[in-house]
């Protein structure tokens, strides 16, 4: 707005003008002149409407350099620092970290996204209708268990004890004693471990037969 004595640019929210001194706001400057500085109802809220308008002029322009949100804070910040994709790992390695240090071990993994490589070692029901793969660990009354996605049930039944395997998953869930891998799917490519049995070889290819003899080779009688 402009300054009423002076005519210089002066900001929403002065009092006074910074150029001349005068005071912006009517009353006071009607006061200094001996007018009376009693102020009608219509007056006070326009006063107070031009100064909500310009703190709202102010924010817009704060948000539009992105230096204020109109809807609020919405700063999340991550501890673990930028993820960076799945977490690859052996069930054996998945294991001992819940054994070491569970309180660690559910901050590094619980909700990330696992890849998880181990032997195979069975299938059990799950309790809901389904099938749920358990992976061998060194401890055999603790075997990491894998939650499998409706599209992985079958190819786990074709999976033999003692096979090695990988396994994709959403998330790691659980946790304590029972930490378990959920929506998992199986990658191609498994292995047969050698500790166990696993796929057997396909059957080696039959000998090629024997060269026809050159002619002209038979003896004269």
């Amino acid at each position: 707005m402009q300054c009423q004595e002076c005519a210089a640019d002066v900001p929403v929210l002065r009092e006074f003008c910074p150029n001349c001194g005068a005071p912006t706001d009517p009353g006071i400057r009607a006061s200094r002149r001996g007018a009376p500085v009693g102020r009608s109802e219509d007056e006070l809220h326009a006063n107070r409407k031009k100064v909500i308008i310009g703190g709202a002029v102010v924010l817009l322009a704060l948000a539009a350099v992105g230096k204020f949100g109109l809807t609020g804070p919405a700063i999340h910040i991550d501890t673990d620092g930028p993820r960076k994709g799945p977490t690859v790992i052996e069930a054996q390695q998945v294991y001992d970290a819940y054994r070491d240090d569970p309180g660690s071990a559910a901050k590094r993994f619980r909700g990330h996204e696992m890849v998880v490589s181990g032997e195979f070692l069975r299938l059990v029901p799950d309790g809901y209708g389904s099938l749920d793969m358990r992976l061998k660990t060194s401890n055999p009354e603790a075997p990491l268990g894998a939650d499998l996605a409706g599209i992985a049930i079958e190819d786990a039944k074709k999976l033999v004890p003692g096979q090695r395997v990988t396994v994709s998953c959403k998330r790691m869930a659980g946790g304590g004693d029972d930490p378990w891998l959920q929506d998992c799917a199986i990658q191609p490519g498994a292995e047969k471990s050698s500790s166990g049995p696993g796929i057997p070889e396909p059957p080696a290819p039959p000998p090629p037969p024997p060269a026809p003899p050159a002619p002209g080779g038979g003896s004269e009688g």
